[in-house]
């Protein structure tokens, strides 16, 4: 399935996925897509539940029916967008059967798609940063893939929650130093770097499969581009 770019047009990716469900999830859905449209239009912190819920053309009481409140609609919200990259980048990599590609490839890739859909970039962000109930969702992809390095002989680590939690900081701390800070190339190289050798890969494989890592992202994300081109109508002479 395709997506504009969500600050171009609202987004009715979580009401598409909804489809078929009941009213509740519908509404939530409704809710998700709306919260979107408007932390792209008005920035997470200055968007009000009163401006989502009159964009969703739903009561307040609505609102309060599946969140408490703002911050928790947030924490859906970044929870939910998370899920959805995971997935992507796990399909991505499907045919990767060794720990450490899975590592740098999945990290990169996850990285740039966060950063290429800046408001999911941000609630993701801000999400990590908050120890949200989606940390434990999201952070099972790279929990299997390390635990696969290790199976297989090339991590030289103890998987334990303070590693997990140090790699899922390096993430976010890459995600967030690019949203912020565009023109920063190879952010995410070096990120996926630095998770590589805190894994206990030498400096210089470390950096060597951070490289084709970046390369590998490049092609898949670039094969991405010409899928939706085609699904939106466009000539690949008009992605870019």
């Amino acid at each position: 399935m395709s997506r504009k770019a969500i600050a171009e047009s609202p987004t009715r990716y979580f009401q598409e996925v909804s489809v078929g469900d009941n009213k509740k999830s519908r509404t939530r859905a409704l809710l998700l897509d709306t919260a979107i449209m408007v932390f792209a239009r008005q920035g997470i912190d200055s968007a009000s539940i009163l401006e989502i819920t009159e964009a969703a053309g739903l009561a307040n009481a609505s609102f309060y029916y599946h969140f408490r409140d703002k911050a928790a609609l947030v924490e859906a919200v970044g929870g939910a967008v998370a899920a959805t990259l995971v997935r992507e980048t796990d399909d991505a990599m499907s045919h990767m059967e060794r720990g450490s590609e899975r590592v740098a490839f999945g990290s990169t890739f996850f990285i740039r798609r966060g950063v290429a859909e800046p408001v999911w970039g941000r609630l993701i962000v801000r999400a990590i940063a908050d120890l949200g109930e989606f940390r434990e969702q999201i952070s099972s992809g790279i929990r299997k893939d390390v635990q696969m390095g290790i199976d297989q002989g090339e991590f030289d680590v103890a998987a334990t929650p303070a590693l997990h939690a140090m790699l899922f900081g390096i993430v976010g701390a890459a995600m967030h130093d690019l949203l912020e800070h565009p023109e920063a190339r190879g952010t995410d190289t070096l990120a996926c770097e630095s998770m590589l050798r805190v894994l206990g890969l030498p400096r210089g494989r470390a950096k060597a499969l951070a490289q084709r890592a970046t390369g590998w992202v490049d092609e898949a994300l670039g094969q991405a581009a010409v899928l939706k081109s085609y699904d939106e109508g466009l000539s690949p002479a008009q992605i870019g």
